[in-house]
Formats: structure tokens, C-alpha cells, sequence
């Protein structure tokens, strides 16, 4: 058990084994589960602020662009660039990269994709080609389209766990 922001977390098994580098009490980065995070955490490491590094590593793990990314975030890509290069990013922007990190971690468990990102290169599994397909469910948008609000991010989760749980979507 870990404390991050400090908040207790306790790792959790993860297909992905994707791990986010968040600052610990004393200003050091450790790498922590994004599953893992519960909402105090994520609330304490936003006031915090990641780096800004971890935009483009979150980036590859939802199989994304540059442009795409930077619409998620509600920025220009010129702007997702020049955080991309920042030691701390702002509260806004951490809370959102968290929730997606968090809910690409959940859906590749969800899809039991284990290959993941390769080589800091984009993710291909099941779970980024899901993300791309409209669903019915989104009145035929594809998830990736709503996740641009924490609202969209939510109901993705929601999704999932209905997949996870074998209720029809």
C-alpha cells in the first residue's frame, strides 16, 4: 500500500500494466496504477498536477493522435504540445488525463487486451478499436467521440461495466 497525494491506495491487478508517474508527499515521482486511484486520490494528484509527459503516454494507451488527444482535452494541438514539455500540468487537465487513463485501464481489462501500448507506440487491441466503432447505445457515435467531457468519460465507464458484467450494450 502506497500513499499517493496522500491518499492510501493499494495496487490492483491489471492487464495493461500500464502506470501512470505521479509526485508522492515529497515532490517524487512513483508510478501508480491508475485503477488503483480512488476519487481522493485523483482530486489531491489534480491539485497536484502530473507531468506533462504523461499526456502522450495516456495518448498511446487510447490509441490516439496528437489532434485527437488534444480534443479530449478541450486544447489546440499546439497548446497539447507545449504541456506535453511542462513539469506539472494544471488541475483541469490532470483530473481529465487521469479519468481517461483510469478508464483505458478498465477497458483493456474489460477486452483482456494484453498487449497494450508497444514500445511507446499506439495500442491496437481490442479495446482502442472499440472506442473508434459507434454504438447504438450513443446513438451511433463512437465512445471516443463523447469523451471530450467527464460526463462522456462516465458514461464510457458505464458501458464497459455493463460489458463487463455480460449486460447487453
Amino acid at each position: 500500500m502506497a500513499t499517493v497525494a496522500g491518499v492510501k491506495h493499494k495496487a490492483q491487478p491489471n492487464h495493461a500494466a500500464f502506470m501512470l508517474l505521479v509526485p508522492d508527499k515529497a515532490g517524487r515521482s512513483i508510478s501508480v496504477l491508475p485503477s488503483s486511484l480512488d476519487a481522493l486520490a485523483v482530486i489531491d494528484l489534480s491539485r497536484t498536477g502530473i507531468g506533462g509527459e504523461e499526456a502522450g503516454r495516456i495518448a498511446n494507451l487510447l490509441g490516439v493522435s496528437d489532434k485527437e488527444m488534444a480534443r479530449l482535452l478541450n486544447q489546440s494541438v499546439a497548446t497539447f504540445h507545449r504541456q506535453a514539455k511542462v513539469d506539472r500540468l494544471d488541475s483541469v487537465t490532470t483530473e481529465r488525463l487521469l479519468l481517461l487513463a483510469k478508464l483505458a485501464n478498465y477497458g483493456i481489462t474489460v477486452f483482456q487486451d494484453s498487449d497494450g501500448p508497444s514500445h511507446g507506440g499506439p495500442s491496437h487491441g481490442k479495446f482502442t478499436r472499440w472506442l473508434q466503432r459507434p454504438l447504438r447505445l450513443l446513438n451511433d457515435r463512437a465512445p471516443i467521440a463523447i469523451m471530450d467531457t467527464t460526463t462522456g468519460i462516465q458514461l464510457v465507464e458505464d458501458i464497459l461495466g455493463r460489458i463487463e458484467y455480460g449486460v447487453f450494450s
